[in-house]
């Protein structure tokens, strides 16, 4: 009977390992996608859990593992990793690790955060127990973040994730079934006119990253439109990155914020024949109002129909600005998608959650690569309150939210809200904007219920809050959109000398002295010393010139919401150090780092290594000597700092600054609409305000979107140039020369230049 038993128990140990291999190759062949079994490697039990499935094009990618130690009393030290083997071409992530300790008999969810980078390896994750590779299992699911070939950091089609409860493939032929005239995406579209220019200088013909018309079949006159948020004035030239004939390019139509033409400009230029990518500069006239939009007028047809538009540029002589939006009348992305109809649109990617809202993530970047997120009454009733906080974040942060069957916003997220909506109407959104993002709310409580303009609003808010990634700058031109030193070329003269002075060293003179003294042999160890002593000297001239003191920059803007104590940011850094960083960068867990490169680079770029035990350490690949690196920087966070307003009895106003750093300059708009001024305020000192009538609002923006839409080094400007624009009462513009609402990555301070405006939202216990 023991002899029974244990064959019995043989074959059963031998069937459940057959059972789990077999789940792992169904999973891998695509025959199914559900839950991954649980792994063991002794006492310890590792199983994947799957948020969505598909592909993602920007963002945070979560990998969530439940790491369970069965030992009754060992506690066990246990480091997951990925991926199990790597490649190393292109700008890529080579290796994410964890590690936790686990207590007997307990769980604990284990997160793997997957930046705006492709994983270039394996799916499998390494198992390590107590400093020992136990093993490997898949990382769960079909995530394919980043994957898809893309120019730069375009933000790709749009996605969207629909919580379980809510029918996704209806939204998604809800999606599919409109039809808009911005016309599709991708290759040669409107969109690749947006943000800064990435074409590389001397491109002939027409290329793929740049917007081009369809030139088959096609005459006459083709129209560019382009949108910048936030309107610019003061501008002076119109910059068009073009490529083709000058005389293509017939007129320009600027147009104000409320729709209407500002100026119409015939272009009279001299014949260019050259097809490379060059600069159409085209003076403006003096101009009352902002600019808004530009409309470009092109006749692609009667001139050889080589015309491509990489960007548009508005620019006051100083400071310069890039389209955010765009749409046309016509693009060779039609012929090259295939697409019947110019002016179909296929809409955002739907996504579907994998797990009940109630087991969604507590972190906020879990969704930062959904441009919209869609769910029900239920599901956010479901949530805990630190889930919700997770989801209010992300909204502050920049993104969209769509909520079905609600219509009042919960009491916890009220306190932010920019701009508060009227008396629903039935069948249309409530919307409420927060932080930089938008959230839209219904009574209607399922997909099929929404109406064709609230589907097209909902694919708005998505093509909106998505656009941002589709202008970000490169590593081939961010240094000079925002440069953190402003010479960055090799001494080539000093260099040149101490070679050619070696040269004369080791040959000729070396030679004469040896025969000289009829040593000839000496040049066996004359020629390595002179070698050696060289390089020496070309080391300490570079030591001389540069320096070993690392240079950083960082411009951010927060928006403090002091009621319900939470802080966004948004920030561009930038690094510079002559010597590579042994320690690597370091940003909290709250901090989403987008590294500003091209994603797209199967030549060249650097493999990168992240590990997130105690932060997130970005340790290997991600900053090189003597190479300027720029960051994209987002985070959300509860922070305590607050401004405290007194009035006084006799009408004067003073302020005490517990922003944690000296005040430049601040602009207050109090609960009767006055507004104020002050200038100088330290640190923890109560200063008096001086009554402004200087800085009333000439077109006060109804939400901070448009900031986060638009062109992040710009965003500085816009609020210092007119700070009555973003006043309501009871809030305050504050500008720093430090950021303590970022962190330095690096930790040196070295050579720091820093800036940063807080948009604070005064509680009703801050104003006495």
């Amino acid at each position: 009977m023991a002899n029974i038993t244990a064959g019995r128990g043989w074959f059963l140990a031998v069937t459940a390992q057959l059972l789990r291999r077999l789940a792992v190759l169904c999973w891998i062949a695509g025959l199914g996608f559900t839950a991954p079994s649980a792994e063991r490697f002794d006492d310890i039990s590792v199983s994947p859990q799957v948020f969505f499935q598909g592909q993602t094009y920007h963002g945070y990618v979560e990998m969530r593992f439940a790491v369970e130690n069965t030992s009754v009393d060992r506690t066990r030290k246990v480091t997951l990793a990925t991926p199990h083997t790597a490649h190393g071409w292109g700008n890529n992530l080579r290796r994410v690790e964890r590690t936790v300790t686990v207590s007997p008999g307990t769980t604990v969810n284990v997160t793997l955060w997957q930046p705006p980078l492709l994983i270039n390896g394996d799916n499998q994750v390494e198992v390590i127990t107590d400093g020992r590779y136990r093993g490997s299992i898949p990382r769960g699911g079909n995530n394919q973040h980043m994957q898809r070939s893309h120019t730069g950091i375009s933000g790709g089609p749009r996605s969207v994730l629909v919580s379980r409860s809510l029918n996704s493939d209806d939204l998604d032929k809800a999606f599919r079934g409109g039809v808009t005239f911005k016309g599709p995406t991708g290759q040669f579209s409107a969109e690749q006119a947006t943000g800064a220019p990435n074409v590389a200088r001397g491109s002939g013909g027409i290329v793929a990253n740049a917007w081009s018309p369809d030139r088959t079949g096609r005459m006459g006159v083709e129209w560019l439109e382009l949108e910048f948020k936030p309107a610019r004035s003061g501008v002076k030239f119109l910059r068009v990155h073009k490529m083709g004939w000058d005389q293509a390019f017939k007129t320009v139509v600027l147009k104000g914020t409320n729709g209407a033409d500002l100026a119409t400009i015939t272009i009279t230029n001299s014949y260019n024949r050259s097809l490379t990518l060059n600069v159409l500069q085209i003076p403006l006239p003096a101009l009352s109002n902002a600019v808004q939009t530009v409309h470009l007028d092109v006749d692609a047809a009667g001139y050889g129909g080589q015309v491509g538009v990489d960007a548009v540029e508005l620019s006051d002589g100083s400071t310069s600005s890039y389209a955010s939006d765009a749409r046309a009348s016509s693009t060779w992305a039609t012929r090259v998608s295939r697409t019947s109809s110019p002016t179909a649109y296929p809409g955002p990617t739907v996504l579907r959650s994998e797990l009940e809202a109630s087991g969604w993530s507590e972190s906020w970047l879990a969704f930062t690569p959904f441009d919209l997120v869609v769910l029900s009454r239920t599901d956010l009733a479901a949530m805990t309150a630190a889930q919700q906080s997770a989801l209010w974040s992300y909204v502050e942060a920049g993104g969209g939210l769509a909520v079905l069957g609600l219509t009042e916003l919960p009491k916890a997220w009220q306190s932010a809200v920019w701009q508060k909506p009227g008396s629903p109407w039935p069948g249309v959104f409530r919307q409420y904007y927060a932080g930089f993002g938008q959230c839209l709310l219904t009574e209607s409580s399922t997909i099929t219920a929404l109406n064709r303009a609230q589907i097209d609003h909902m694919r708005d808010v998505a093509r909106e809050t998505g656009q941002v990634w589709n202008s970000m700058p490169t590593d081939g031109n961010a240094n000079n959109e925002f440069p953190v030193i402003e010479n960055i070329s090799i001494p080539v003269r000093g260099i040149v000398f101490i070679m050619l002075a070696f040269i004369l060293v080791v040959g000729p003179l070396n030679i004469f002295f040896c025969a000289r003294a009829n040593r000839r042999t000496a040049m066996l160890w004359t020629i390595p010393l002179i070698s050696l002593i060289t390089c020496a000297i070309v080391f300490g001239y570079s030591l001389m010139s540069e320096g070993i003191t690392p240079s950083q920059r960082t411009e951010a803007i927060t928006v403090l919401d002091q009621a319900a104590h939470r802080a966004t940011t948004l920030a561009l850094q930038a690094f510079y150090t002559p010597l590579t960083p042994g320690g690597g960068l370091r940003y909290s867990h709250d901090t989403e780092v987008t590294p500003l490169v091209d994603v797209n680079r199967y030549n060249g770029g650097n493999s990168r290594e992240l590990e997130l035990s105690q932060s997130q350490h970005l340790t290997r690949g991600w900053v090189t000597a003597r190479v300027p690196v720029h960051f994209a920087l987002r985070k959300s966070e509860t922070r305590r700092e607050r401004i405290t307003v007194q009035k006084q009895a006799d009408g004067r106003v003073t302020v005490v600054n517990g922003l944690g750093a000296d005040i430049q300059s601040l602009w207050l708009r109090d609960d009767k609409g006055r507004f104020f001024k002050g200038e100088a305020l330290k640190a923890g000192q109560n200063t008096p305000l001086t009554s402004n009538t200087t800085i009333p609002p000439s077109s006060p923006v109804n939400n901070l979107a448009g900031l986060y839409q638009g062109s992040w080094p710009t965003v500085h400007d816009s609020l210092t140039n007119a700070p009555g624009n973003y006043l309501r009462p009871n809030t305050y513009v504050a500008v720093m020369a430090e950021a303590p609402f970022i962190e330095n990555g690096l930790g040196k301070p070295g050579k720091s230049r820093s800036r940063q405006s807080v948009i604070g939202l005064l509680a009703p216990e801050d104003v006495k």
